[in-house]
């Protein structure tokens, strides 16, 4: 690949939509990375409004894969599969990983979570990279909102 187009496609990717989300949890920072790395934890949270997860497998390493499957509590054939690819592990203080779903395919974007103690329990930061539109990174924003509240929900519960 020559500079040129190396340097068109950095640039792509740097004025692609993204998001970024913070929130303090009252939790410790090892719980809460558990309930981003361990199933039974990571359903029980991780889908927005009324969304329940029936099926989530985490291979969390780098270079494993993961699979999440949301859907609405009652019987509907409609099932929202989030799947990707764990880039970067680094236990209790962040994951990353890339991120595709079936209402997408085309679209892969990559989510960056930080976990960091602060007084009082865990600042989470959440960033979403290389949206292909901004309506879909409206969406996800939406839809990690939702998540996010549930999950400080769960652990301060």
């Amino acid at each position: 690949m020559h500079t040129q187009e190396m340097e068109s496609q950095v640039a792509a990717v740097a004025a692609a939509p993204k998001l970024e989300m913070t929130r303090v949890i009252r939790a410790s920072r090892a719980r809460v990375y558990d309930a981003w790395t361990r199933p039974e934890v990571l359903k029980q949270w991780f889908a927005p409004g009324e969304m329940i997860v029936p099926g989530a497998a985490l291979d969390v390493r780098e270079g494993g894969e993961f699979e999440i499957q949301m859907s609405v509590p009652v019987a509907s054939p409609d099932v929202f599969v989030a799947r990707g690819t764990y880039r970067r592990v680094a236990p209790n203080s962040l994951l990353q990983f890339t991120w595709s779903t079936n209402c997408s395919p085309a679209e892969t974007s990559l989510v960056t979570i930080s976990f960091e103690d602060v007084e009082g329990g865990t600042r989470l930061t959440l960033k979403h990279e290389q949206f292909a539109t901004e309506d879909s990174r409206d969406r996800h924003e939406q839809g990690w909102g939702g998540s996010l509240t549930k999950l400080a929900g769960l652990m301060e519960a």
